[in-house]
């Protein structure tokens, strides 16, 4: 098997001894963007958070860092991942602070109206109904819950063709910020937006229930 599908096929859901490579890889490559994008949701400390597709944990860490009042989801259809999660957050799911879970996009292992903010940094792109998967992330924000879909790869790139063929060898797609502006919109959100990071194609759009 080449090794750009090996890889694809890891990002998309670690598995077995690579797995567990990829999640502190995963972890210190995603942390900038991750960062940025905890910049614009706006975390309060009493907010409630979901991370979708939480990888390692190591965004969860933060949130929980910021929602010091609140409480922090993470969720991730990789056991590898999930058992990362939650030993790198040991310590905050034992004082009930924070709890990961396995279950994907399309049925959430959540109540409806449970969160204020939800994200997905470096997974949209692996949905495999996206419109579908924003409705469920929808049913589980409280009203004017916001969610924000980030992305490091995407059409708003200068050079996003060279990107498109290693994304089609690795088997996803990449959007430009109007197409997830309109998939937002579709599954029922309103104030739709995206927001580009200058001069690294960073993509990442924004909906509120």
């Amino acid at each position: 098997m080449p090794l750009t599908k090996i890889f694809g096929a890891q990002c998309r859901k670690p598995s077995g001894w690579l797995g567990w490579l990829m999640g502190p890889l995963m972890n210190w490559r995603h942390q900038p963007l991750s960062r940025w994008t905890l910049e614009l949701m706006d975390i309060q400390p009493h907010d409630s958070v979901l991370d979708i597709g939480c990888g390692g944990g190591m965004t969860i860490k933060e949130m929980a860092g910021i929602a010091t009042d609140g409480f922090v989801a993470g969720v991730d259809y990789s056991e590898v991942m999930v058992q990362q999660a939650l030993k790198h957050n040991a310590a905050a799911v034992s004082a009930g602070r924070v709890a990961v879970k396995g279950g994907n996009v399309s049925n959430l292992p959540f109540e409806d109206a449970s969160f204020d903010r939800a994200c997905a940094v470096e997974s949209f792109n692996y949905w495999p109904e996206p419109v579908a998967g924003l409705k469920e992330v929808r049913r589980v924000l409280k009203d004017r819950g916001l969610v924000a879909i980030t992305t490091a790869w995407s059409k708003e790139m200068d050079n996003h063709q060279k990107y498109a063929v290693m994304a089609q060898k690795m088997h996803f797609p990449l959007y430009a910020g109007s197409e997830m502006v309109a998939m937002l919109a579709a599954a029922g959100f309103s104030k739709v937006q995206f927001r580009l990071k200058g001069g690294r194609g960073w993509l990442c759009a924004t909906g509120v229930k």
